[in-house]
């Protein structure tokens, strides 16, 4: 099976190229996959012109590129509290998943939220709004045949370690578009990241690959931190996971780095099984 190879919009850096942008990238360098942040200050869901949002998909229909998109995240929190928060976040991504529709986009990269001392001292109640709220949004996003793929975190406050996924996943009685974006370097922060995506490998339907030094956050490429990709690109294909990779790295040229190394591990990898077969 061939690997599906993506590449992130934070390829764009501080935003001084347009999302249109990177879509002639990817679609240039041959990417099958383009994964939109959308965030301020091009990328607003709910705000963004329903003609921008089809010109992005005629360019990337001309390229033969897929979508996906990540949701907003800086001020999300499924789990909050607070009503107003609560009702601003599934507005945001019900919005997102509209977006996803116009876009012919058949995936959703989502954060759960945050625990702050409120949810902290009523968890059980905090994660009871959480279920509702995720409940909501999947169901909506089936209606549409997309996928919602939350994504592992590795902050202090996040909801998203691989056992916060697990629990969401299970008490929902694992709904079939309901998965996990396996992100390699928020899984560093907390652990050895092997470790990490074999809790969670049964659920991974995407991934965010970049690079950074041992127990540390960044966006370097494949080969300019310590993370084993050797071991973990053999991993991926041994539970038949082969994308999309998408690279999430702080420049056009470290995403072209990152295709690069992984498409060398992929031979190396084919190599030695056709040594062990003969």
């Amino acid at each position: 099976m061939r690997p599906i190879y993506g590449v992130s919009t934070a390829i764009l850096g501080k935003y001084d190229e347009s999302i249109i942008n990177a879509v002639d990238f990817a679609g240039e360098k041959n990417f099958d996959v383009l994964e939109i942040i959308c965030e301020a200050p091009e990328f607003v869901p709910g705000k963004v012109p329903n003609e921008y949002l089809r010109e992005i998909r005629r360019k990337a229909d001309d390229y033969g590129l897929r979508l996906q998109l990540h949701a907003p995240f800086y001020s999300i929190n499924l789990a909050s509290l607070d009503p107003e928060v609560n009702q601003m976040s599934r507005y945001i991504l019900l919005k997102t998943i509209e977006a996803a529709v116009e876009l012919e986009a058949k995936m959703i990269t989502f954060h759960l939220g945050l625990c702050f001392l409120p949810c902290k001292l009523y968890y059980e109640e905090a994660m009871s709004i959480l279920l509702e709220n995720v409940m909501m949004l999947v169901d909506y996003a089936n209606e549409h045949s997309i996928i919602l793929a939350a994504e592992n975190r590795g902050g202090r406050l996040d909801i998203g370690r691989s056992e916060d996924l697990l629990y969401v996943i299970n008490k929902l009685g694992k709904p079939k578009n309901l998965g996990i974006t396996f992100d390699v370097v928020q899984a560093n922060v907390v652990n050895d990241p092997i470790e990490e995506y074999l809790k969670v490998k049964d659920f991974v339907v995407n991934s965010h690959i970049r690079d950074a030094p041992k127990g540390k956050e960044a966006l370097l490429a494949v080969g300019e931190g310590e993370i084993d990709f050797q071991k973990l690109v053999k991993l991926f294909i041994d539970n038949n996971f082969y994308g999309p990779y998408v690279f999430e790295v702080s420049s056009k040229e470290r995403a072209l780095i990152s295709r690069g190394a992984f498409e060398e591990i992929f031979s190396n990898l084919l190599l030695n099984d056709d040594k062990a077969v003969s």
